[in-house]
């Protein structure tokens, strides 16, 4: 029965899919008004599997991006509601377009708060179908870094981009700034010494090593602030409470890092052409 199913609707998904195509593209630059909802994704399984789902998913694809390419006026949010829908429903009835992770990355994700996180959810599904595309978390990463001010989650992400292979190195090396930047000093500074010891690049190493040295000033802060902690029963207000007990300076450095500290968190900042150390 399902094969039978399968040969009645495809000629007609088949003719629709020509037409959708066909007519839209001969109106992109004048489309305006609402965009549709696509039926639930559940209904959607019920007409057809693997090509068929491919099928639909792209028949989607083209009524969407056509849709926002021909819009002459600003997006309201109900059309982006629609089509943050699409999306998820292309990603799960084609996980493996990489087409639609592109368009949506373009399209939604700088939209605010809400659409960067239905842009990482899409973007969690690519990486799952397609765990050799770098793009897709590092697409992810930097929303969460970009968009959503979430450095940890950010060098989390990176993390496992660089570990893909043929990943540029310089992801990982960016992975581990996100994450003393967040206030993780300790998980960066392990994956440095890890990508150090990975290393045959002697440019690379050099790089590494510098940034180690940082990263080792900071951790001793961290540990400072960690025995005040366990001594006084809460972080102090000032790093320059550690001066009496624990440290006999606060680290400085001649490069691009600086630290902050916001009551209990120690942050590692990488910045340009900065050269002082926060209280």
């Amino acid at each position: 029965m399902t094969s039978s199913r399968t040969l009645i609707i495809f000629p007609i998904l088949l003719i629709c899919y020509g037409f959708l195509f066909v007519s839209q593209d001969k109106h992109a630059n004048t489309v305006s008004g609402n965009i549709s909802p696509s039926l639930p994704t559940g209904v959607l399984n019920v007409l057809g599997h693997s090509y068929m789902n491919q099928l639909i998913a792209e028949s989607l694809f083209i009524k969407t991006a056509v849709y926002y390419g021909g819009l002459n006026k600003p997006m309201d949010e109900t059309n982006l509601d629609i089509m943050a829908q699409h999306f998820l429903t292309i990603s799960q009835l084609h996980p493996k377009f990489l087409d639609a992770y592109y368009r949506s990355e373009s399209v939604l994700a700088h939209r605010g708060d809400r659409f960067a996180r239905t842009a990482n959810k899409i973007l969690e599904r690519g990486r799952e179908a397609l765990p050799n595309e770098v793009a897709l978390p590092f697409f992810e990463g930097f929303n969460y870094f970009h968009y959503l001010n979430e450095p940890v989650k950010a060098g989390k992400i990176l993390r496992i981009a660089s570990n893909i292979p043929d990943a540029p190195q310089w992801i990982g090396h960016l992975a581990s700034m996100l994450m003393a930047s967040g206030g993780n000093i300790r998980t960066g500074l392990a994956w440095l010494n890890g990508m150090l010891a990975a290393s045959h690049d002697d440019e690379e190493k050099k790089r590494y090593k510098k940034d180690i040295v940082a990263f080792k000033k900071a951790l001793r802060v961290q540990d400072a602030l960690d025995r005040y902690a366990r001594k006084h029963g809460a972080y102090p207000k000032k790093l320059s409470a550690l001066l009496a007990n624990d440290l006999s300076a606060l680290p400085t450095w001649k490069g691009n890092y600086m630290l902050e500290y916001q009551p209990p968190t120690l942050y590692l900042r990488h910045l340009p052409h900065t050269q002082h150390a926060h209280d």
